[in-house]
């Protein structure tokens, strides 16, 4: 079955991206690699997906949406409702929409016949997260007309720009003014213990 891929009408702007095809590897936030492998371990053994924004060369975000496949769990449709909400988002955001992702529950990241078949050749990507082992693995690839090719995927463990203008929670502003009390007193504590004795005077 094919995905469920809407494009919006109107020559000012496009939800599609067209990765420049020279592109060999792309970048995604270990927070977002995360969220997508724990959206396939928690629907197994059904296969789930989503779409994937961001920009340049640089995956920033996931959007999970609906598998709607008859045979989920070797199969996945997008639901289009979602499809399309999860597109708006993506358009607020300002980014652009990179690609999709799903999962395979007991086989390895590498696109099946079904995947290419459905495939459209529109320049987006196709990450697939692997669950057949007790680590899951993600893979990166563009799907064509005649090719599969690889795209290398490297993880970005340090925060991504994304990540930093989150604003804290009220729970995290409370954790970091408790760590920096804490952290005051210790000091205190340690530079008290380090003072010489007070000088014994004689009569």
């Amino acid at each position: 079955m094919k995905p469920a891929i809407r494009r919006r009408t109107g020559a000012k702007s496009s939800f599609i991206s067209r990765p420049n095809k020279a592109v060999a590897n792309m970048r995604i936030s270990y927070r977002t690699a995360r969220q997508i492998a724990d959206q396939a371990a928690l629907h197994y053994p059904k296969e789930v997906c989503g779409l994937l924004a961001g920009s340049g060369k640089r995956i920033m975000k996931a959007f999970p949406v609906s598998n709607i496949a008859d045979k989920p769990e070797t199969q996945y449709q997008l639901q289009p409702d979602e499809q399309l909400k999860a597109l708006k988002q993506i358009d607020a955001d300002r980014l652009t929409w990179i690609g999709i992702y799903h999962s395979h529950p007991k086989s390895r990241p590498i696109p099946s016949p079904a995947d290419i078949q459905q495939a459209s050749d529109d320049g987006l990507l196709h990450l697939i997260v692997s669950l057949r082992h007790s680590k899951p693995k993600l893979k990166l690839w563009r799907i064509q007309t005649a090719a599969v090719t690889p795209i290398e995927l490297i993880f970005d463990t340090e925060s991504s720009l994304d990540d930093s203008n989150e604003p804290l929670s009220d729970k995290q502003k409370i954790a970091v003014i408790l760590a920096g009390a804490l952290s005051l007193a210790l000091m205190l504590v340690i530079s008290l213990t380090l003072l010489p004795p007070a000088p014994v005077i004689l009569p």
